[in-house]
């Protein structure tokens, strides 16, 4: 559940980062050019990726959240709660990472049309079920979240 919660703020806040840096170099594109340095968009996206999983081990090892649920469900509905939640997990971290090496923002339905991720999209059915379904894998965290707190509200 932390890294549900540490997912969803660091996609928020590397967004907002990842637009800045992209207002900020383009602003100073001659300047970074005649320094002899090129800001383009994989390099951006790049950055972003490295930043996002910095961001999300930051916010779970010393974010200072703390979950605790007070009602203990049967040993069956534990594991069946973990496994979803650790596939809803694992499809919302894929989703954003996609999200960003597609240069696009988050939720972006054309994002199956980018350069980056175009190919991709064609050759396999995977990627075709996470890019097509992107509102699907950033809503399911939630979704569960707020299903267990239903289950183990006393």
């Amino acid at each position: 559940v932390k890294v549900i919660i540490a997912t969803y703020i660091a996609t928020v806040a590397v967004q907002g980062l990842g637009n800045i840096l992209e207002r900020v170099t383009g602003e100073s594109q001659t300047m970074l050019t005649m320094v002899g340095l090129s800001v383009d968009s994989s390099i951006l996206a790049v950055t972003k990726l490295v930043i996002f999983i910095a961001a999300i081990i930051f916010i779970v090892v010393r974010g200072g959240i703390e979950i605790q649920y007070g009602k203990e469900t049967g040993s069956a509905l534990n594991v069946l709660i973990t496994g979803l939640f650790g596939f809803a997990t694992a499809g919302l971290i894929l989703a954003t990472l996609l999200s960003f090496v597609a240069g696009g923002a988050i939720l972006d339905a054309g994002i199956t049309e980018s350069a980056s991720i175009s190919a991709m999209v064609q050759q396999s059915k995977l990627m075709q079920l996470l890019a097509f379904n992107q509102d699907l894998w950033f809503s399911l965290p939630a979704i569960l979240l707020l299903g267990v707190g239903f289950l183990s509200s006393e």
